[in-house]
């Protein structure tokens, strides 16, 4: 049985730095040893993390998924209210 010390974190060769707008995000996509399930976490400029609540069960959904967030909500979807204060006004 594995002890937290001993959890491997796997992370997929779809993780990217991308830039939108002139902005920076990072996309990680990642699982443990122990769960077959993908995490999607997106880091702004700011160092400010989202990580999405849905698990998925391969890498490529997670990268769609951040893809459809995109198109649908904007980059404005990875900043806080102050943030987006700063950089959209």
């Amino acid at each position: 049985m594995n002890t937290d010390d001993d959890i491997e974190v796997i992370f997929s060769d779809l993780c990217a730095d991308v830039e939108i707008d002139g902005h920076f995000l990072t996309v990680e996509i990642y699982k443990t040893d122990i769960d077959p399930s993908w995490i999607l976490e997106v880091v702004n400029e700011f160092g400010t993390s989202t990580v999405f609540d849905d698990a998925f069960i391969a890498d490529g959904l997670a990268w769609k998924q951040f893809e459809e967030t995109v198109k649908e909500e904007g980059l404005a979807a990875f900043f806080s209210k102050k943030e987006k204060r700063q950089i959209f006004h």
